[in-house]
């Protein structure tokens, strides 16, 4: 019997024969597999009728294979073993793996001082937590991701409920001892930071009403990196209020305005992978309820 036949069988007639000739027993085979041994006897016949062979036969007051049962049993039991082994891995994990995908600034800064009352709260023994934080606005998520965090911009459905708002605050490094309150001519003067993460335009036309033209002294790609070189003293910089908050607390940066600019909202999905585990649905919801207070 070739291989490629095998693997065209119904699979629940393959298991039927595997435990049959593995047992040496109807009764056995239908006790391992939860049926009546009259189901089993069924589901061999629809095979042996397909091949038009048989593969058992009586053996004293048992069953053993037949000569062509013989030739496939080793090909068929490595089959249902690899099968098995196959489908133990992907109820593990279904049942211990959970993979997010979010923003930068929400993964640092919010989300992973969360993953302890997470796995407080699943109890789940041996689970593991894979965090990707490398989404960005309007790019799509990893297909592997079980829980979705973006940032979004537009306006939300009235049935969408976000895990909190983003705002957008000024920010400098202490040590530069700069005056406020400040004023547009004075950023006009100053050496400033850009990144993809915060729109000066916007947020001057938002603050005071007009966007002038800007002297920018360093463009980085990330948020992150933004606020390592706020920290550095590179120059003012807009910042999510979100990250910006533990290093206010710590005296490494102070907001040079008291304006904070609504920027979106954080909003948690479940991503395909996520809307068929049980684990990801609970895991969602016990994520909503810690958000329930805003991080800043």
């Amino acid at each position: 019997m070739s291989r490629s036949l095998l693997r065209d069988l119904p699979l629940l007639e393959l298991l039927a024969l595997e435990a049959t000739l593995r047992l040496g027993s109807l009764t056995r085979a239908a006790d391992e597999l939860s049926v009546t041994p009259s189901a089993i006897s069924h589901r061999i016949r629809q095979i042996e009728q397909r091949l038009g062979v048989a593969l058992i036969e009586r053996q004293g007051r048992g069953v053993g294979p037949s000569a062509a049962g013989q030739s496939c049993q080793t090909e068929l039991s490595r089959l249902v073993a690899d099968f098995r082994a196959l489908s133990h891995t992907l109820r593990n994990d279904a049942h211990q793996h959970l993979q997010i995908d979010t923003t930068p600034v929400l993964g640092t800064e919010w989300l992973t001082r969360q993953l302890p009352e997470l796995h407080r709260r699943l109890a789940v023994t041996g689970l593991q937590v894979e965090l990707a934080t490398s989404r960005l606005v309007d790019t799509p998520p990893d297909p592997r991701a079980d829980l979705v965090i973006e940032l979004v911009t537009g306006t939300l459905p009235s049935d969408v409920r976000p895990l909190f708002a983003a705002h957008i605050g000024l920010y400098a490094a202490c040590h530069l001892a700069l005056a406020t309150p400040i004023t547009l001519e004075w950023l006009q003067a100053q050496p400033l930071v850009r990144h993809a993460g915060a729109d000066w335009p916007h947020w001057l036309q938002t603050v005071f009403g007009q966007c002038p033209d800007l002297h920018y002294a360093i463009t980085v790609d990330d948020p992150l990196t933004a606020l390592e070189a706020c920290i550095a003293g590179a120059g003012p910089v807009l910042l999510n209020t979100l990250a910006a908050r533990p290093h206010v607390i710590e005296g490494r940066i102070y907001a040079l305005h008291a304006a904070r600019v609504h920027a979106g909202h954080y909003l948690l999905s479940l991503g395909a992978r996520g809307q068929l585990k049980p684990l990801a649905r609970r895991a969602a919801d016990i994520l909503n309820t810690l958000a329930t207070t805003p991080p800043y």
